[in-house]
């Protein structure tokens, strides 16, 4: 099956990554096409890297283009000059199995946990310019079709590792695939290791925790949702909840309540506020969406804990006559 780049195929200089296999498309920018053709004379795009080691010189019969770090084509126009647009994406075909990628052997009978194992930290192949941790191991799922589940569901294996680098590594993984099968199993994971995350320093950021860390992977699961809007992990949120009544959670956490469950934050703010100092701001501002009634409440509870914080939040989320109002309510520092 034939696919294109879209809406924009993408040029990179020289330091980034234009693939030379014709399946490679789409998983990540930069990333550029390596299937461009152009619309007026026809021909082929082309490319070459220039003797600076910095520009990636492409071309057709009609165009030529020097390119440094990425441009999208079609994406950029200004009242000078019309977008480019003659160069399209001319079609790339599936990644099909068995195949070989970058020295690995693909097929029906790979062993997924095996292959997640040796290429979790060890990947055979880092393309260059993408900003994305488990770069090799999101590549590969984003290119499988009907092996994905098998991979993502062998990722989430790492989740009970021992080695905090293996942990590390899942989570990396699902912050970029919340989606993909094996994510269900995090909050249980979490939950069921949350005193061993809590006492284990994160690789990368070695002053904070790995709880931390999966607290912070957890509200981005939260973004898979259904139809409707509401989160497709139920045990994530309750956990998400949880952790964040002991203080833990990203500095957004009150707005990731106030889109999913914002009568539970309503009842719960100074709780939160009492939690965790940093987010008072963050919960004055989410309160502009609570009800009028409940919403000096909030505001009361929080100012308990930190009221000069709340009132400096007040005074610069809201404006008159609510303003007034919500300070009236404040005790004064």
């Amino acid at each position: 099956m034939t696919k294109f780049c879209g809406p924009y195929p993408e040029l990179v200089g020289a330091r980034l990554w234009l693939p030379t296999q014709p399946f490679e498309f789409g998983w990540a920018s930069p990333v550029g096409c390596n299937a461009l053709r152009c619309t007026s004379c026809g021909e082929p795009v082309r490319s070459e890297v220039l003797a600076d080691g910095e520009r990636r010189r492409y071309a057709c019969g009609c165009h030529r283009r020097d390119t440094v770090w990425s441009y999208r084509i079609g994406s950029e126009s200004d009242d000078l000059h019309p977008a480019f647009t003659d160069w399209v994406c001319g079609g790339h075909p599936d990644f099909e199995l068995p195949a070989t990628l970058d020295g690995v052997e693909l097929n029906e009978a790979t062993d997924w946990d095996a292959l997640v194992a040796e290429t979790a930290l060890r990947p055979p192949f880092d393309p260059p310019g993408v900003e994305l941790y488990a770069r090799w191991l999101t590549r590969l799922h984003r290119l499988l079709h009907a092996e994905q589940a098998a991979l993502s569901r062998a990722v989430a294996g790492l989740l009970s590792a021992e080695d905090p680098l293996l942990v590390r590594a899942a989570y990396d993984f699902f912050t970029n695939e919340r989606h993909a099968a094996g994510a269900e199993f995090l909050a249980g994971a979490v939950a069921e290791r949350r005193e061993w995350l809590e006492g284990t320093p994160d690789p990368r950021r070695p002053s904070s925790t790995l709880l931390s860390g999966a607290a912070l992977l957890l509200h981005e699961r939260l973004l898979a949702v259904d139809a409707s809007g509401a989160p497709v992990d139920g045990p994530t949120l309750a956990l998400t909840k949880e952790l964040a009544l002991a203080g833990i959670g990203p500095s957004d956490t009150p707005l990731t309540f106030r889109d999913y469950d914002p009568d539970w934050l309503w009842a719960h703010g100074g709780e939160l506020a009492a939690a965790n100092a940093e987010w008072v701001e963050t919960l004055v501002y989410a309160s502009a969406g609570a009800p009028a009634e409940l919403r000096g409440k909030v505001l009361a509870e929080a100012a308990k804990v930190a009221p000069a914080e709340v009132r400096a939040a007040v005074e610069q989320h809201f404006e008159q006559p609510d303003r007034d109002a919500l300070l009236s309510a404040i005790p004064p520092t």
